[in-house]
């Protein structure tokens, strides 16, 4: 049984700055057109972000141990954005298929590609596209 009482050492302001360093990284990475590397890391971004939405949710200055998740789809439940995300065409498709690529731990093991450059470019936008970009909207 999960013991509700326990809470990681990550605090809701490490989460918001993991979110902003997972951005550098996934631009630097595209930079230096490591594709692989950055549809690895993107998804991160996503977790981060909500982790700490999370926390902000609930007023806890550290995230309960029960949301240790890489789930976005059940993070996003518990950050209470589930209504307000799918109301929005697009974010909540977007939101499903980041989900996919950050659920496939392949990834974490696939070797530098140079095919994968269009994950990579699509998951550029299905995080920050203007008006559907997941992260653009968790942001607002």
């Amino acid at each position: 049984m999960v013991d509700l009482t326990k809470f990681t050492s990550t605090k809701k302001a490490d989460f918001e700055q993991l979110a902003r360093d997972r951005k550098k990284d996934f631009d630097a990475l595209q930079r230096q057109k490591r594709w692989t590397a950055s549809v690895y890391i993107g998804p991160y971004i996503v977790e981060a972000w909500l982790k700490s939405k999370i926390c902000e949710r609930l007023n806890f200055e550290t995230l309960p141990a029960v949301f240790k998740t890489h789930d976005l789809i059940v993070l996003a439940m518990y950050a209470g954005l589930m209504k307000s995300i799918k109301a929005t065409p697009g974010v909540f498709e977007n939101l499903a298929v980041i989900n996919t690529f950050h659920r496939d731990s392949t990834w974490r093991y696939k070797v530098a590609d140079q095919s994968h450059q269009t994950d990579s470019n699509k998951m550029r936008d299905w995080l920050f596209h203007s008006q559907h970009g997941v992260m653009t909207w968790l942001e607002r």
